[in-house]
């Protein structure tokens, strides 16, 4: 079990992603402890930009933009987007007042773990199990362990090449979410 492609690729991610949080919860900290609180509503706006930046990709990848190598696109895209939440989530803090701070945020982090699916594990374990496929070639003789341990990374490589039917969605919702939160901030401002 511990050799499986899923448990060596999704160790390392989760690792990645409770660093995000940790990274998250110890910055909000900092800004509470120096009395700096308040710079936490800026962190909303500028993490907002940070993910509006971070269409860049899609829109090269649908060819709105003609220029750059898509890998570059892909690049900016998961950094813009590990800020932006890193940003939001310090922004959010542990201080909820209403439903849709609570849906937006789990959403985001919904939506970041399904980004680090598809452009980590699901690369890593495609590429591992070519190589395990071609060893196995060269193996004239097949054990039964290694018949199932092929038969889970097939499984498993089946099931992530699924995740854009949960990222897309989902990325789509947190847009709303987004939008609906800024247009009632806006109408709800004190603007005297």
């Amino acid at each position: 079990m511990w050799k499986s492609i899923l448990v060596q690729r999704t160790l390392p991610l989760t690792i990645s992603y409770l660093l995000l949080i940790i990274a998250a919860i110890s910055l909000d900290y900092i800004l509470h402890v120096a009395h700096l609180v308040w710079i936490g509503r800026y962190l909303g706006i500028a993490g907002t930009l940070f993910f509006a930046l971070s269409f860049g990709y899609s829109a090269r990848k649908k060819k709105v933009f003609k220029n750059g190598p898509l890998k570059f696109f892909l690049k900016l895209h998961c950094n813009t987007g590990w800020i932006g939440t890193l940003m939001i989530i310090v922004h959010s803090g542990i201080h909820f007042n209403a439903i849709l701070p609570w849906a937006a945020t789990f959403l985001m982090m919904v939506v970041t773990a399904s980004g680090h699916v598809g452009q980590y594990l699901l690369k890593k374990v495609k590429e591992e199990v070519k190589m395990n496929m071609k060893q196995l070639g060269i193996n004239a003789t097949v054990d039964e362990e290694m018949e199932q341990q092929h038969y889970w990374d097939s499984l498993t490589i089946k099931t992530l090449e699924q995740w854009r039917m949960v990222h897309m969605p989902m990325v789509s919702l947190l847009l709303a979410l987004t939008v609906t939160h800024v247009l009632s901030i806006l109408f709800f401002w004190n603007w005297k």
